[in-house]
């Protein structure tokens, strides 16, 4: 199959093309810049400059290309330690108006598949109990775009799969970099009591899980799969377990109000909540199992691998 991907040269679609590729299917990766377009063609991918909140050369795009589905991974996560909602904003109107201009695109074009990613919190907390793909999403203003983003796709012409991802880790995440350091100098805290729970997924894991509702578009169109670790556990667990890991001292507990200060209100009240998302669907449904069961697996290979090279983050996720 011809399989467009945007928001190709992120984390997620560093790990995605390259098993794109070897399962046999064409990639046409969306980029923004020239660097970035280079970046692409290194995977292996055919490359096509464009961006997905130019609706009109979005359009264009999709009636060249005619891939028969359509891999949205674009995002803009602010790469900055203490976040303002208004740090926000262009990821809020690539999930909104970017999902808007890429619905209509694929619709016109006659794609058959649409895989979108989203993220996990956009559904309420629930503390110890679990999220399903079918629980109460949130009424937080912060995830008003991506809660409309999930509008967009289920009311497309074009079969759409929604990707709900828990906590996205790689080593060449700026974002997982960060929290290294952090863990190093002693300076990422247990917030309250440390029991919310942290659902975590590889960036290898979500790749494959991608791979396979590409390859399962007779069971995957329509649905809406969790992607993540089998076992989410309390956060001071995990903090604690990665702490050790890296050589960093033990983990301080701090209030909840003090970390808002430090990290910011929406850091904390979304980011920092009690997700513990289950991954039932898409293991019945696509025989998907992740490489990295738990947060163990995943910090320990993270660990490893910035550990033995040298790695380039990502300074810009989408």
């Amino acid at each position: 199959m011809h399989v467009f991907v945007v928001g190709a040269s992120g984390v997620l679609g560093r790990a995605a093309i390259p098993r794109l590729l070897a399962a046999g299917h064409q990639v046409t990766a969306l980029a923004r810049s020239p660097e970035k377009l280079l970046a692409v063609e290194k995977m292996g991918s055919r490359s096509l400059r464009g961006d997905i909140l130019d609706g009109n050369g979005l359009a264009r795009a999709l009636s060249d290309q005619r891939p028969d589905v359509v891999v949205n991974l674009a995002t803009a996560i602010p790469l900055r330690l203490k976040i303002d909602p208004r740090d926000w904003e262009l990821n809020d109107r690539i999930r909104a108006t970017g999902t808007a201009n890429l619905v209509r695109a694929c619709e016109a074009a006659g794609v058959s598949l649409l895989v979108q990613e989203s993220v996990g919190y956009v559904c309420e907390p629930r503390g110890a109990d679990w999220i399903d793909e079918d629980s109460p999403l949130s009424a937080h203003p912060f995830l008003r775009a991506t809660v409309e983003m999930e509008r967009i796709v289920r009311g497309s012409a074009a079969p759409g799969v929604l990707v709900r991802l828990g906590a996205l880790m790689s080593a060449d995440s700026w974002h997982t970099q960060q929290s290294i350091e952090a863990l190093r100098r002693g300076t990422l805290p247990i917030i309250g009591d440390g029991s919310a729970y942290l659902s975590m997924v590889h960036a290898q894991d979500a790749a494959q899980a991608i791979c396979r509702i590409v390859d399962s578009p007779g069971i995957s169109a329509g649905k809406t799969y969790n992607v993540c670790d089998d076992a989410p556990a309390p956060m001071a667990e995990v903090i604690a377990f990665a702490a050790r890991l890296v050589g960093g001292p033990r983990p301080k507990s701090v209030p909840a109000f003090l970390a808002k200060m430090a990290a910011g209100a929406v850091t904390v009240d979304v980011l920092a909540a009690s997700y513990r998302m289950s991954d039932a669907r898409i293991r019945a449904d696509l025989d998907f199992a992740p490489a990295y069961p738990t947060y163990r697996e995943t910090w320990t290979q993270v660990a490893a691998a910035l550990a033995n090279h040298v790695h380039a983050a990502a300074r810009d996720l989408g």
